[in-house]
């Protein structure tokens, strides 16, 4: 007898891209802040499950000047056996319109390797070929595109993610993010009050495409963060910023409403320091 059924997923995304650092989803966004940046970010996944994936960034960005920006970003994600590398170098330039107004490029270039950890091969796999033979494979050249529109309290991102369509049948081990887009904007409500609006839009290679729905809430150095994600689960946290230098955030993402229960959530850990 044989059976078939549809099976959906979707790639998890690190909090911290919807506010805190940008520059993880839109290489247009490295050297946003006008100064260098640094950001580390912890997350880890459904913690029920054994094996849970478990991925960490560190990224740095600082402006040349008051037009162009670098950045790298080194990312490290594991789940199971598998473990994959990447890091990605960043060239960001902004076009002034008026005074308050800009439009941001942005490209980058990454290196990627993926592997399997055959010490944690069970059993007879350890002496498993096919095992071996997969660390055999080449590492990989990629590259995302970004672009972005700044005026005032108004941002509009959009990036083309994994620009080497090889990955698909060559590559890639899971299937991957295509595209990010998103719309914010700042309410300045007072002097030590503002709320920050978000809605992405994002794709994954293979699955439907992924919406959020986000807001920050800002009162002197505490923010609050509520997100809503098309797979019907929910995240919120709160950050602490010192001086407008250090940010130390914690942020929470229930189960997907499918598998409710089963999985465990995603907490995410954010430390940045802006120089």
């Amino acid at each position: 007898m044989g059976l078939a059924i549809g099976a959906k997923a979707q790639l998890t995304p690190m909090k911290s891209q919807f506010f805190h650092n940008p520059y993880l989803s839109t290489p247009s966004m490295a050297g946003i802040e006008g100064r260098t940046s640094i950001f580390s970010n912890y997350s880890n996944q459904w913690n029920k499950l054994e094996g849970s994936p478990v991925m960490m960034a560190l990224s740095v960005s600082t402006p040349l000047n008051d037009k162009a920006s670098v950045g790298m970003n080194i990312i490290n994600d594991k789940a199971g056996l598998m473990q994959r590398t990447q890091v990605l170098g960043t060239f960001s330039y902004k076009v002034m319109l008026t005074e308050e107004q800009s439009v941001r490029f942005g490209v980058s270039m990454s290196w990627a390797q993926d592997r399997l950890d055959q010490s944690l091969a069970s059993g007879g796999a350890v002496n498993d070929t096919e095992l071996a033979r997969y660390n055999g494979r080449e590492n990989y050249l990629d590259g995302n595109f970004g672009m972005a529109y700044i005026n005032r309290g108004f941002e509009a991102q959009f990036s083309y993610l994994n620009l080497n369509q090889k990955r698909s049948s060559q590559f890639s081990t899971v299937d991957y993010s295509t595209f990010y887009s998103s719309v914010a904007y700042r309410f300045q409500l007072d002097k030590t009050f503002s709320v920050k609006p978000l809605v992405a839009y994002r794709g994954v290679k293979n699955f439907d495409n992924q919406y959020d729905i986000a807001a920050e809430w800002k009162a002197d150095e505490l923010a609050f963060y509520t997100m809503y994600h098309s797979n019907k689960s929910f995240s919120g946290g709160i950050g602490y910023e010192y001086k407008n230098h250090l940010n130390l955030s914690a942020l929470y993402n229930s189960e997907p409403s499918t598998i409710r229960g089963l999985s465990g959530g995603i907490f995410d850990l954010i430390v940045g320091y802006k120089f």
